[in-house]
This record gives C-alpha cells, sequence and structure tokens, in this order.
C-alpha cells in the first residue's frame, strides 16, 4: 500500500467514525434540546462548556508529542505510553478537584454540578482511552479507533436516549456519561495491550522533565483553544441564563459536529508528514498545497449552504421554540470554512516543530475572543457571541498563514480557491431557484452541481485524479493505440 493509499485508508476509517460520533451526539443533543426544553439543555451546554475549559489541562500537551515522535521512531513506544499515562492519569485527578471546588463557589444548582462532576470524571476517562488511540494512529490502525469511539457512543446515546425517554432528566444523564466512559477506556485498553503494547504506568522524572519543554507548548495551545471555544457559553451563562445559553448552543452545536471532519483528515495525514518534515521537504509543501486545497473545495459550499438553508435546518432538527437561533447558525456557518482552514494551518505548523508560534496566536485569539464576548453579550446576547466568534478566527486564520507562509511555503490562494468559489456561486444560484422543493433532495442536486462545476472549472486537476485512481486502484487505460 502506498502512501496516498495509507492516508486515504485512515482517512475514510476516521471519517467513518467521527461521522457516526457526530449523528448520535447529535441525536442525542437533539432530543434533549426537544425533550427537555431550552433552559434544561442550557444547563447541559454550560457544564459541557464549564467542563471543557478545565479540563484542557489534562495530560500536559504530552498526547500530541507522543504522536509526532513515536510516529518517527516506534522504539519511543513503552517509555511514552508508561509516561503519558501516568501524566492524564495525575493531572485528570487534579482537574476534577479544582473543577468540583470551582463549581461549588459559584454556587450552581444541584443539578448543573451533578453534571459538572459526572461530565469531569468522563472527560478525565476518556481522556486517558485516548493514549491507545494514539498507539492506534502511530501504528496507522485507525480501524481499532473506530471500533472504540463507536461503541462508547452507542453505549453513551443509546443509554442517554432510553434515560431521557423514562424521564429521569438531566441527573440519569450524569451516570450514563461515566458509565461510557468507563466502557472506552476498557477497550481501548485491551485492544492495545493485544495488538500494540501492554499499557502501563511508568514515572520516569528524567525523561518527564525533559520534554516538558517540548510538550508545554501543546498544552498551552490546548488550554488558550478550549479557553476560546467554550468562555462564550460561560459568559452567557452568567450575563444571560441558561435560556439564551440554550438558543446558542443549538446553533453552535450543528457547526461544531462538522468541524473535526477536517481534523480527522489531518490526524490521519499527521504522522506522514511529521516524518517528511525529516526526510522530504518538498513532499512536506506538497502535501500542505494539496491538504489546504482538498479542505476549502469542502468546506467552503457547506459554510454557503448552511448560511442560505439555516432557517429550514433549525425549524427541521429543533423545531419551531429555536427560531431565535436561525441568525446564529447563519453567522456561525462560517465558522466552519474558517476553522477548516486554521486546522490546516495548524497541523503544519506543529509538524515543522514552530508549536511556539502556533501557542502565541491562540493565546492572541483566546485574548480577542473573551474581550469580544464581554464587550458584545451584554448589547446582543448570544448574537453577539457569534460574531465575537467569526472574529476572533478572521485574526486566527491571518496569523496562521503568516507563519506558515513565513516557514514553509506562501500558497497561490486565487490559483486554489478560484473554481470552488465559481462553483460555489454556481450551488448558490440553484438553491435560491428552488429552495421550496424537498430539503434533502435540494441538498444531494446542490452538492451535485458543485462538484460536476469542480470539475469543469479544473478545480480538480489531473494530478488529483491520479491520485484518486491510486486510492481506490483504479487500472489505467492500457490500449495499444
Amino acid at each position: 500500500m502506498n502512501t496516498v493509499q495509507r492516508i486515504a485508508k485512515n482517512t475514510i476509517t476516521l471519517l467513518i467514525s467521527q461521522a457516526v460520533v457526530s449523528i448520535f451526539g447529535l441525536i442525542l443533543s437533539i432530543l434533549i434540546a426537544r425533550k427537555l426544553g431550552d433552559i434544561q439543555y442550557g444547563k447541559y451546554a454550560f457544564a459541557v462548556a464549564f467542563t471543557g475549559i478545565f479540563c484542557t489541562f489534562v495530560g500536559l500537551g504530552y498526547g500530541m508529542l507522543m504522536i509526532r515522535e513515536v510516529a518517527r521512531d516506534k522504539s519511543l513506544i513503552r517509555k511514552y505510553f508508561g509516561n503519558v499515562t501516568a501524566i492524564y492519569l495525575v493531572t485528570s485527578i487534579v482537574t476534577n478537584v479544582i473543577l468540583i471546588i470551582t463549581i461549588n463557589l459559584l454556587h450552581y444548582p444541584t443539578e448543573t454540578k451533578l453534571l459538572v462532576y459526572s461530565l469531569g470524571i468522563y472527560t478525565g476517562l476518556v481522556a486517558i482511552a485516548s493514549i491507545a488511540r494514539m498507539t492506534f494512529r502511530i501504528y496507522e490502525r485507525m480501524e481499532y479507533e473506530m471500533y472504540t469511539l463507536i461503541l462508547r457512543e452507542a453505549v453513551r446515546v443509546g443509554l442517554g436516549i432510553a434515560i431521557l425517554l423514562m424521564g429521569y432528566g438531566l441527573k440519569g444523564l450524569a451516570y450514563v456519561f461515566v458509565f461510557s466512559g468507563i466502557v472506552d477506556l476498557l477497550i481501548s485498553f485491551f485492544i492495545c495491550s493485544k495488538k500494540f503494547t501492554k499499557p502501563r504506568i511508568e514515572f520516569d522524572f528524567s525523561f518527564l522533565t525533559s520534554t516538558l519543554k517540548i510538550a508545554f507548548p501543546f498544552a498551552l495551545f490546548s488550554v488558550f483553544a478550549l479557553i476560546y471555544t467554550n468562555t462564550d457559553t460561560v459568559i452567557i451563562s452568567v450575563l444571560k441564563g441558561d435560556e439564551a445559553v440554550g438558543l446558542y448552543n443549538v446553533a453552535n452545536n450543528l457547526t461544531q459536529n462538522l468541524q473535526p471532519f477536517a481534523v480527522l483528515f489531518l490526524n490521519a495525514l499527521f504522522p506522514i508528514i511529521s516524518i517528511y518534515y525529516l526526510s522530504s521537504k518538498e513532499s512536506l509543501k506538497i502535501a500542505y498545497e494539496k491538504a489546504f486545497q482538498y479542505l476549502f473545495i469542502i468546506s467552503l459550499p457547506m459554510s454557503v449552504g448552511i448560511f442560505i438553508l439555516a432557517q429550514r435546518i433549525i425549524l427541521l432538527v429543533y423545531g419551531s421554540g429555536y427560531e431565535k437561533s436561525v441568525v446564529v447558525l447563519q453567522i456561525l456557518s462560517f465558522e466552519i470554512l474558517l476553522m477548516f482552514m486554521i486546522q490546516c494551518l495548524g497541523f503544519m505548523l506543529v509538524a515543522i516543530n514552530k508549536q511556539n508560534e502556533m501557542v502565541l496566536i491562540i493565546c492572541i485569539g483566546a485574548l480577542v475572543n473573551v474581550v469580544c464576548n464581554v464587550i458584545l453579550i451584554p448589547h446582543f446576547s448570544y448574537i453577539g457571541s457569534a460574531i465575537a466568534t467569526i472574529i476572533t478566527e478572521i485574526i486566527l486564520f491571518y496569523f496562521y498563514y503568516y507563519q506558515i507562509s513565513k516557514y514553509l511555503k506562501k500558497l497561490s490562494l486565487l490559483k486554489l480557491t478560484v473554481s470552488p468559489i465559481i462553483a460555489t456561486i454556481l450551488m448558490t444560484i440553484f438553491i435560491y431557484c428552488f429552495k421550496g422543493i424537498n430539503l434533502i433532495l435540494l441538498i444531494i442536486i446542490a452538492v451535485a452541481i458543485y462538484f460536476f462545476a469542480i470539475y469543469f472549472t479544473r478545480g480538480i486537476s489531473q494530478e488529483d485524479i491520479g491520485l484518486l485512481k491510486q486510492i481506490f486502484k483504479i487500472p489505467k487505460n492500457n490500449n495499444p493505440d
């Protein structure tokens, strides 16, 4: 199997798993919103965001470091696995203690506190289980990650739906999260022990201190990234209450469920581009350009399509009770395009060992986002938070692109984007002309028009078609003529 086929296999495997995870998660989120109403959904969204801010400290950045370094030298697997497991275990315990103390000092209702406790434990268990999934990625056996993620989500969402339908509400859901986290941890470590390396805990202080300097920028990045992504919900909760949190997060949840698809493609690519950095800078530049191009082709029509169809999507998914969320979804629809591009640039900076620059950029982004939210939310409520998100991501994109152009390659943006833009305009005209037809049929035809336009405007080159042939092993025409 050549490099292109390996990337394709890993990407497709991760895409399948993420599709299942996103669909399962969206089903649970929709049921909570529909069954319990915007105020209860607001409590749930706050608990998720609040827990997420604290749990950024789990692992101290050793996860990404482990993937990059062990992908380059497999003999390091036991050393990294044992010590990273120890770090994740200790930081999970410390983080949950701080989380419990903080939520009690804020005097939130008992139901909210119980949900925060359970989500903290769940996040810690999933984080430790992710060490096994890092091993799957290092050895490019992403199918095992797919199995564990799908099993965890089947348990979490299946039991969650049952609990909600039986009327146990958020309290019952809290225990489901903990149970699914335990299942995830046990299954992931079992597969890892049978197929790759025996899970163990090792405290090698000389190793940990020598690698902390390298890992720490990854930790800072995670902290600032989740402060940036979760602070808006917490600020809305404090300033505007649970109903505003619910109205904001039904839209935010839809866009957030699409963003991991870019991360999964880049995760499949990451071990290979990490090796390219040492072995072939030219191959790394080609991989960067292709990744940027493909992610732009995918994300641009998604953003525009969701913007146009926002009202129909909200009414179909959540019902008329959430019609106020339509404008939020329209604003956040462009977050998909921006985040796909930002993720691509960020992964490339890590691959070329420029994580310190990345941390500085995300620190600026987090600061800008908090300031914008504090200024805009009092005047515009949850709509102000959506605007703050887009402002922040435009700034992040600019700085990321400047750094990667400086250290790796400056892309010809016009060349890479003109075809998708023309195709998106044609798709948009069709949607506006026929927006009254069945929504699913409308989306299918619009997607077909878009990709036909991409092909005829040469947005996909013969080289790209050649890559597709390699992926699917399409034989060349051996016509003797």
